[in-house]
């Protein structure tokens, strides 16, 4: 079985939500796992009519949100001497949702989402009764570039509305910056969160820094920037996506610690660094050399010591 880089987990109820994406039909494919670490039956999306570069999504405590970009995989490219993978200009991106516990497809229906096209998925939570549904994700600005040039790669971190009952949605920017590999407090993973700390690109996959956003401010008539802390690396330093890891009986969802991995390029030396993520600056607080480098965007889970002993 294969399955997504990018699985989500309940805090609450235990369980484990993921799906895989196939270059033959069905091409997309969503499932879970209960908390007992029994697969569920899989439910196959047909709706979707062609192999996309869907990489991440998202779920809230009723739906899971998929992408549909204008990424295209195209594996008979290969026969003709061309990359399997492509962008398709007249494509109209689009987000699909399906019920958290579907059963089959026939829950699942899109929306188009012209110049949304996503690579990961922040988080996502129900509104209004479950009538709306907020997704807080990266947009790939200038998908054109996204094959060959990188360093043209901009993404801005945007919020989501889509309508469950008018099947429409809305969106805006959160934060200024070319942001990506964003995380939360995994307790808040499919509800309601206010804060998410992303790493800013120069390009990607190198990072430069990180900025903790507040969504609270996304709301606000005039809100634009929403931006509350931010750390730089010093010149030469580049790192990763980072991981919220909060401290024990912590009260407040932003009561814990940013971790990631830095390389120095000058001095040739790594290190894993730990930030207080409430400080003004993101301030790190303790950092341990490492014997080599992590590669840059290299990113993924990662699985605190108690979970490992359960296995």
């Amino acid at each position: 079985m294969t399955m997504t880089a990018h699985p989500k987990t309940a805090a609450d109820s235990g369980e484990a939500f993921a799906f895989r994406h196939s270059i033959t039909h069905p091409f997309l494919t969503y499932f879970r796992i209960n908390p007992d670490g029994i697969k569920q039956p899989e439910v196959p999306i047909h709706s979707l009519k062609q192999a996309s570069l869907v990489h991440d999504f998202a779920v809230t405590e009723n739906y899971a949100v998929f992408s549909d970009p204008q990424i295209v995989i195209k594996p008979a490219e290969v026969l003709r001497g061309k990359p399997p993978i492509g962008v398709d200009p007249a494509k109209v991106p689009r987000l699909g949702v399906i019920r958290r516990y579907a059963v089959d497809e026939s829950e699942m229906w899109w929306v188009e989402a012209p110049g949304f096209n996503m690579n990961h998925a922040v988080n996502a939570w129900d509104e209004d009764g479950g009538d709306t549904v907020v997704m807080v994700a990266p947009n790939i600005l200038g998908v054109e570039n996204v094959l060959e040039r990188l360093d043209l790669i901009q993404s801005s971190m945007e919020r989501i509305e889509i309508n469950v009952k008018t099947k429409k949605m809305k969106r805006k920017s959160v934060c200024n910056g070319n942001l990506d590999f964003a995380v939360i407090n995994p307790a808040y993973v499919g509800k309601k969160n206010r804060y998410v700390y992303a790493a800013i690109g120069d390009p990607m996959p190198k990072t430069v820094g990180v900025v903790k956003i507040d969504l609270s401010l996304s709301t606000t008539v005039n809100s634009g920037d929403c931006t509350v802390a931010s750390h730089r690396y010093p010149p030469g330093c580049y790192g990763g996506k980072p991981f919220f890891v909060p401290k024990a009986a912590a009260a407040a969802e932003d009561d814990g610690y940013l971790v990631s991995y830095v390389h120095d390029e000058n001095s040739k030396e790594s290190k894993f660094i730990v930030m207080d993520s409430k400080s003004p600056n993101l301030e790190i607080v303790d950092s341990v050399k490492l014997p080599q480098r992590v590669p840059y965007g290299f990113h993924g889970i990662f699985v605190p010591q108690c979970e490992l002993e359960k296995l």
